[in-house]
């Protein structure tokens, strides 16, 4: 039982070492692994803190605020506190860390989550330009069309290396008909 114990676990080490001596073509590719690796650390590190931190001045603001049924009610009463800039540091705090997570994890599935998030932050901050920015940026950049957008300037950027690389062999091969 030990010896097939010894075998299973030198086995499964081998398969991990080999399925991460993946050689990539460019920088922007990365292996199954290391995507997988990136979505949890984003998912379970920065956004997760985040999101906490996000709740807890939510629910900070909601116990600000105080009904005047004289009036309509708001129907957010986050936003109808007297002082908003109360949890002003807290959410300076999670757009530090959804920062950090888009910039250290480009390849994970949770960069457009983090620029929700942040902008989220912003507009309970009430920085309404940058919140807006921040939205607009990701609206633009993680919608279907701006992926499509994205993939269109990849795929006409590889095919202008592809095609330097063709004439780059042209010439040699002119270099050493002349030779």
């Amino acid at each position: 039982m030990k010896l097939i114990n010894r075998y299973s676990l030198v086995l499964l080490a081998f398969l991990l070492i080999l399925s991460s001596c993946v050689t990539r073509k460019k920088k922007e590719d990365v292996s199954f692994l290391k995507k997988t690796y990136q979505n949890i650390t984003s998912k379970y590190n920065g956004y997760f803190n985040a999101n906490v931190l996000y709740q807890e001045a939510l629910i900070k603001l909601n116990n600000q605020h105080v009904d005047n049924y004289s009036r309509i009610l708001d129907l957010y009463p986050y936003m109808a506190v007297e002082n908003p800039k109360a949890v002003g540091p807290d959410m300076d705090k999670v757009v530090e860390k959804v920062a950090t997570v888009a910039t250290l994890r480009p390849a994970s599935d949770w960069v457009d989550d983090c620029y929700l998030m942040a902008g989220k932050a912003q507009y309970l901050k009430q920085d309404f330009e940058s919140a807006e920015e921040t939205l607009e940026f990701m609206a633009k950049n993680f919608s279907p069309e701006g992926m499509k957008e994205r993939l269109k300037g990849i795929n006409k950027q590889k095919q202008l290396e592809k095609e330097r690389k063709e004439r780059e062999k042209q010439k040699e091969l002119e270099q050493r008909q002349k030779e």
